[in-house]
């Protein structure tokens, strides 16, 4: 056990929980990856939470979805006094002096702002803090990386327009489910720390999701991070493709689900569960060790540097998990883990948690 086990808070760059919470659980139901018993046992010091637009939700649609999700989220912060919704690094500080959890508010899908830059700062001005710019499928300003057929080449001018302006209303840039052409797009307009949230490295498991050497590196150029995914099927290529031959490709399962539901957020939340089941069940017990995930902290830390790397669990967007990896819960013993593989005490503070309080500090203040 680490010596300071307990006194290195967490950082956990994404996870998809808001939908629920949308749906009606409350923050403590144990029943989500992501809880408030579990983020406390877990050393949770600082939870992103994002707000999930399908990519298929009609141009129109997705500003209303997203702005009540965001409503909402912060109603169910409000109730309990063991989190804080928080903004920058001053009110970070505030809320680990009290003993809380700090609170970040992501938007995950740039199609949230309707192709509207005035709802990008109307995103501000409701706390959001960090934008993933695109998902599984690519919109009419930024490629995405599930797109085999690019109509044009990264981002638009409407697509750098967005960069400029989230680097001037202090959000986060989060490239994660990028197009590589995207990302080197960005991180060439960009003027701030960019990250990828919830992302792995293709050389451990070439698949689209995942970022090459060169872009961790340039999101290292940068000032940012690369938040680390717990989602087996980016972790390991075999395992990988056992997933998609069993069960069929995640994202588009996924988008098949969301179109059955007609693009209605309650009836995706109860199809969702039976998605979840049929990854599970699909799997059986075909688990992936979790020393694949340390695969690719090592690789990272490696190649870039201990400063650049950060966790980016995925919970509750993704249907499996590794094996012994329950959700937010888990956490700390992950952490442990990388004392056990000889990561100093200082490095695991900084990929724990002052990679990202840097990158807050210099987008957000």
């Amino acid at each position: 056990m680490m010596p300071s086990s307990g006194s290195i808070p967490i950082c956990d760059l994404h996870c998809d929980t808001a939908t629920n919470l949308l749906l009606g659980s409350p923050l403590t139901d144990r029943g989500m990856q992501v809880n408030l018993p579990g983020m406390i046992e877990g050393g949770i010091g600082l939870q992103v939470f994002a707000c999930y637009i399908p990519p298929a939700i009609p141009r129109g649609q997705a500003f209303p979805m997203v702005e009540k999700m965001i409503v909402n989220l912060k109603a169910e912060l409000a109730r309990h006094p063991e989190i804080a919704l928080c903004t920058n690094l001053a009110e970070i500080g505030s809320a680990r002096a009290s003993n809380r959890i700090a609170a970040f508010i992501g938007v995950e899908n740039g199609n949230a702002i309707d192709g509207d830059l005035a709802n990008l700062e109307k995103l501000r001005d409701l706390g959001v803090r960090l934008m993933t710019i695109i998902h599984a499928e690519s919109n009419e300003w930024a490629i995405s990386s599930n797109d085999p057929a690019p109509r044009f080449d990264g981002l638009t001018d409407l697509g750098r327009d967005v960069i400029q302006a989230m680097d001037d209303l202090g959000i986060i840039i989060d490239v994660s489910h990028s197009h590589d052409r995207t990302v080197e797009e960005v991180l060439r307009h960009s003027r701030k720390p960019v990250i990828a949230s919830h992302s792995c490295a293709k050389t451990l498991c070439p698949n689209a999701r995942n970022l090459s050497d060169e872009l961790i590196a340039g999101l290292a150029y940068s000032g940012g991070v690369v938040g680390l995914n717990l989602y087996p099927g980016f972790l390991d290529a075999g395992y990988s493709r056992r997933i998609t031959e069993r069960a069929g490709d995640l994202f588009s399962e996924l988008g098949k689900m969301e179109r059955a539901a007609g693009m209605d957020i309650v009836k995706i939340g109860e199809l969702y569960p039976g998605f979840v089941a049929r990854f599970t069940e699909a799997m059986g017990d075909d688990l992936l060790p979790l020393e694949r995930y340390y695969d690719h902290i090592l690789y990272v830390t490696e190649l870039i540097g201990a400063e650049y790397v950060a966790f980016g669990s995925d919970f509750d967007g993704v249907p499996i998990l590794p094996e012994g990896v329950a959700g937010c819960a888990s956490m700390r013993r992950i952490q442990e883990g990388l004392y056990e593989r000889d990561y100093s005490l200082d490095e695991i503070q900084a990929i724990s948690w002052d990679n990202f309080m840097r990158v807050i500090g210099a987008v957000c203040g």
